[in-house]
């Protein structure tokens, strides 16, 4: 809901929770609004999440390329090393 159109956008998270537990009368409503907020809050959270979530899996790949390349070389080194050690 834009906030021009919502009539409880200009209030606090602690307002809407005061004005909620004070009474019946517009309770559900402000109850609708903090479910909103923390709705829009867990979206932009989990977004941020799943950002980090697929840079790290990147990293992780760059750092078993890495490994495995390591390895070769190191694989590499050993047959030379064998090599002179028979001759």
């Amino acid at each position: 809901m834009p906030d021009d159109v919502n009539p409880w956008a200009h209030l606090s998270d602690a307002e809407l929770v005061r004005r909620a537990s004070q009474g019946p009368l517009d309770a559900g409503q402000y109850s609708i609004e903090m479910t909103r907020r923390l709705k829009d809050t867990l979206e932009r959270q989990m977004s941020a999440a799943n950002e980090l979530s697929w840079k790290i899996h990147l990293l992780s790949r760059a750092l078993l390329y890495y490994t495995v390349a390591l390895a070769f070389l190191a694989a590499f080194q050993f047959g030379a090393w064998l090599r002179d050690l028979m001759h």
